[in-house]
């Protein structure tokens, strides 16, 4: 065994040391007793776990949250879309702590340098990457909840300016763990769904946006205090490209003068505070739209 493979075996030891008698950890122990530079990463990585484990322990899962997922399990929720509205607003109060997201990426990247190990050892190494993979998922969660409702990068929205919220808005969606609310292709499903939670639904679309494919919805916060409001993101997939309508409610934020939909085609441009996007945008008597797509100001335009 050499000390590559030692530390990826290693990576997966418990800090127990129950995996102490499984042979895969028992050979990389040994190694690491006789190799100081395999000891002293031995030692860093018990160190960061530990350290990992405390961010951990930070997050505070609210109450509502809890008792939301008891009553699915006991079968006491009769409606599914009411649930659904209260379960979002539960996790809405979910913040991971400082550095989380950083230890998470560190380990995407660790993840990336994997060994495959030799057949003689893999009963050992189930057993870990069970374990292991466990741990995986709870943090998945944890970071998906986190990242997701967290504001930045998350369904949150600044609502003050035009500007700021054409800033939010992509940073959301070129956050990597942005998740959609409802995944689907059909756009009649989108907008029911929409509707079911009391959400804006689009209205007024470009002709070029109208029957095709869907990708999926999602819950939009926008804005913060009292005045806040929900908004909605209806994402398109169209000849290789991904189009992001977001609605929000007219006085949600200061856009100017109002401008319909025939002159939005008209209007589109290239963002040059977030580069390789194009944006334009539109109102009817209710809503304010925003159209977005990483692309040029001219393929936006050939929606309309």
């Amino acid at each position: 065994m050499d000390r590559e493979r030692a530390k990826f075996i290693l990576q997966s030891f418990r800090p127990d040391g129950e995996d102490a008698d499984e042979p895969a950890f028992a050979e990389a122990l040994t190694l690491a007793t006789k190799d100081r530079e395999l000891s002293e990463w031995l030692a860093n990585e018990r160190a960061q776990d530990a350290a990992f484990s405390a961010i951990l322990a930070q997050i505070e899962i609210p109450e509502d949250l809890r008792e939301a997922i008891f009553d699915v399990l006991e079968g006491t929720q009769d409606q599914p879309a009411e649930f659904d509205a209260d379960f979002v607003g539960a996790l809405a109060a979910v913040r991971p702590p400082d550095g989380l997201r950083e230890q998470i990426l560190g380990a995407m990247e660790m993840e990336q340098k994997v060994v495959e190990m030799p057949s003689v050892h893999r009963r050992g190494f189930f057993k870990a990457a069970i374990w292991t993979t466990s741990i995986a998922a709870v943090i998945a969660v944890i970071v998906g909840v986190g990242a997701f409702f967290a504001g930045a990068g998350g369904h949150a929205l600044a609502a003050a300016t035009l500007g700021e919220l054409q800033d939010s808005a992509v940073k959301m969606l070129e956050d990597p763990f942005l998740s959609l609310d409802l995944e689907n292709d059909r756009q009649t499903v989108l907008n029911e769904w929409l509707a079911d939670h009391q959400l804006p639904v689009p209205r007024e679309i470009p002709l070029g946006l109208k029957g095709v494919r869907g990708i999926g919805c999602k819950f939009l916060k926008v804005g913060d205090g009292e005045k806040e409001s929900r908004g909605s993101l209806v994402c398109f997939y169209k000849e290789g490209k991904k189009f992001h309508l977001i609605t929000i409610r007219r006085d949600s934020v200061k856009a100017g003068k109002a401008a319909g939909l025939k002159a939005a085609g008209k209007t589109c441009y290239d963002c040059p505070r977030n580069p390789g996007w194009a944006m334009t945008q539109w109102s009817d008597r209710d809503h304010t739209y925003f159209l977005l797509g990483k692309m040029n100001s001219g393929q936006l335009a050939s929606l309309f």
